[in-house]
């Protein structure tokens, strides 16, 4: 048997579309220093599921829709000096897709 060739396709998101999914490298941009929850700086990392589902539209403090769970690039803290987090469950809200990568970017391509 023959060996097995690795695809060199790969899904391409368009940010007008839906961008978010599993795969997708994201940031958490800077929050305001009175938000709950707030990360230092400005962790990166890639989406590696879907998180626990909050209700849309409910009376409930914090955001609502989607969550994802990101696994971030490095450990990452708190404001308020907890972690090291490796991972965590975020809301779409207050994630920002990182800008998809040509295919001409990609080795082989």
């Amino acid at each position: 048997m023959g060996a097995m060739r690795r695809s060199k396709t790969r899904p391409v998101h368009d940010p007008h579309d839906h961008p978010f999914g599993v795969g997708v490298q994201v940031h958490v941009p800077e929050a305001a220093w009175g938000e709950l929850d707030a990360w230092e700086g400005e962790p990166t990392g890639v989406i590696v599921s879907t998180g626990t589902a909050r209700p849309d539209g409910a009376n409930v403090p914090g955001p609502s829709g989607p969550v994802w769970v990101v696994a971030f690039d490095e450990p990452q803290y708190r404001r308020d000096g907890r972690g090291p987090f490796d991972q965590a469950e975020i809301p779409q809200s207050r994630l920002v897709a990182a800008d998809p990568i040509s295919d001409d970017a990609w080795p082989g391509a």
